[in-house]
């Protein structure tokens, strides 16, 4: 493990992988609405650079015996043989390096792993890796395929100086298991430009502009992320470090090298801000899974898809949603798909929760091919609903039934996940005023509230009215007219009665066109 490269902004305790990555300015994603602006006063900015984010990403979702085999991403550029982009620890020890032509690499190590890097596929995780660090930081600007910007100064307020930040940034990384280097800076390009130089390590929280500054002068050129033609020009007139750079008089610079070389120099000294378009969570979730190797059982998919249970629950707590139910698809290598529609029984956003009953579903399903990918679609939310406490009694006790209830709708939810839906039914009160339309057995388990709440209602309905003597029963309470049901063909005019029989039996009777029925039993 190395040392972080932050300048303006770490922690002494803060140790992770450093490893570098290069971008170019014409990469920074830009609002467009608005132009760029002077800065004010020093604002801090935090670069995250992830050079392996993809193998990152697929070594993620392998076990640990599958993680020490050694592995690359391999790219080709056009007409050049295939090259080693991305490399894993093993395969670096083993003396693979990147930028190794592919043919040496397997020849040095035969066992090595070979995959094909996919660009489209790594700034997808990107997105995946931004929309889990926004639980934390809402300003964050995607520079695919392989670094974000985070704007922290405000977060000082929260977390009570950059070093609470830092801490919590790094908790969060850490669940995501991915290779980064964290460098920091007064402006977004001398952020990203640190990021990338790791020599150039000193105590962020210590350093002030100057001293960022001195640092600065000493990047080399190649460092600079600029334009390979600017870049060339730089070099013919012998500048080959930033320092050089700077020492230029801007009017100078502007008559050579043109407006564009001003702005980048004003940048590098904090006076220029570019807007920055940063990220916002989707409406809906959908993400895809590569799995590299085919799975035949849905059981061998619960390690992947507890990282985008994991995803999930990054989206929910951004939005502040919990999520009823979502459809996992199960690609094949023939194109088909195997849909499996997952459902719970109360609305849930944490991971742990929800993986213990997808689990538990998941164990009654079957897959008839091996599957290659797995994607993951929810659209039913609800919002999230607050439970208030209070030291009045009355609502004390009120939370403490609707606690209750909850506990009991968990269990019926696990219930319902081992042995199917339809095996765990709920009887619920219907908006219907005919007894025996008034109660019907749902695999819904959400309580809902009939019209006849509040009024004496027996226990034990009977299947069918019985027809019987009157003079039998002694009449307690009533009547109660009951008349409804015109407009769909089955209406009722029925007045009832709570009556005793001969055995003290109470009883629910009633009276229609002059004929007496028992509907039901009292407790």
């Amino acid at each position: 493990m190395a040392t972080t490269a932050i300048a303006g902004g770490g922690s002494k305790a803060a140790s992770w992988l450093a490893i570098t990555s290069v971008s170019l300015p014409g990469d920074r994603a830009s609002a467009g609405a608005a132009p760029a602006v002077s800065m004010s006063r020093d604002k801090l900015w935090w670069y995250l650079a992830l050079p392996q984010l993809l193998l990152d990403e697929q070594l993620s979702l392998q076990s640990e015996i599958q993680r020490q085999q050694p592995q690359v991403l391999c790219r080709s550029d056009g007409q050049r043989a295939r090259t080693v982009v991305q490399a894993n620890t093993a395969a670096r020890h083993a003396g693979v390096k990147l930028g190794m032509a592919e043919v040496t690499a397997s020849t040095l190590v035969p066992e090595l792993q070979q995959r094909t890097y996919d660009e489209q596929r790594e700034e997808q995780v990107l997105q995946r890796l931004a929309q889990w660090l926004h639980q934390d930081i809402a300003q964050i600007a995607l520079y695919p395929p392989q670094g974000l910007l985070l704007e922290v100064d405000d977060l000082q307020r929260l977390y009570g100086d950059y070093a609470g930040v830092q801490r919590q940034l790094a908790r969060r990384l850490a669940r995501v298991a991915v290779g980064y280097q964290i460098a920091a800076g007064y402006s977004p390009l001398v952020a990203r430009i640190l990021a990338q130089v790791p020599q150039l390590r000193f105590e962020p929280m210590r350093a002030a502009k100057s001293e960022l500054l001195e640092k600065l002068r000493q990047v080399p050129l190649r460092f600079a992320l600029l334009p390979a033609a600017q870049q060339q020009q730089l070099e013919n007139v012998g500048i080959q470090c930033l320092g050089d750079l700077l020492q230029l008089p801007v009017g100078e610079l502007g008559a050579r090298f043109g407006r564009a070389m001003v702005a980048y120099v004003a940048e590098l000294q904090g006076e220029l801000l570019p807007p920055q378009r940063y990220y916002r969570p989707p409406l809906k979730f959908s993400e895809r899974l590569d799995l590299m190797t085919e799975v035949a059982s849905w059981q061998q998919l619960l390690f992947p898809l507890r990282r985008l249970l994991q995803q999930l629950e990054a989206f929910l707590q951004s939005r502040q949603l919990s999520v009823t139910s979502f459809t996992l698809l199960a690609h094949h290598r023939d194109q088909s798909q195997t849909p499996v529609r997952i459902a719970f029984a109360l609305p849930l956003w944490r991971q742990r929760e929800m993986q213990q009953l997808v689990q538990l579903q998941l164990e009654r399903q079957q897959l008839a091919t091996p599957a290659l990918e797995l994607s993951f679609r929810a659209d039913a939310f609800q919002a999230r609903e607050v439970t208030a406490t209070s030291w009045l009694p009355a609502q004390q006790d009120a939370t403490a039934q609707r606690a209750e209830q909850q506990q009991l709708q968990a269990l019926l939810g696990k219930l319902q996940a081992r042995l199917g839906t339809a095996a765990v039914q709920q009887a619920q009160a219907q908006n219907d005023w005919r007894p025996e339309a008034a109660q019907q057995w749902q695999t819904d388990l959400q309580t809902a509230k009939g019209p006849s709440q509040g009024l004496p209602r027996p226990l034990w309905l009977l299947p069918e009215p019985e027809a019987i003597a009157v003079h039998e029963w002694q009449l307690q309470w009533g009547p109660e007219r009951i008349q409804t049901g015109w407009w769909d063909g089955e209406g009722v005019l029925r007045d009832y009665f709570i009556a005793v029989d001969a055995l003290d039996r109470q009883g629910w009777i009633f009276r229609s066109h002059e004929e007496w029925y028992l509907h039901g039993w009292f407790s």
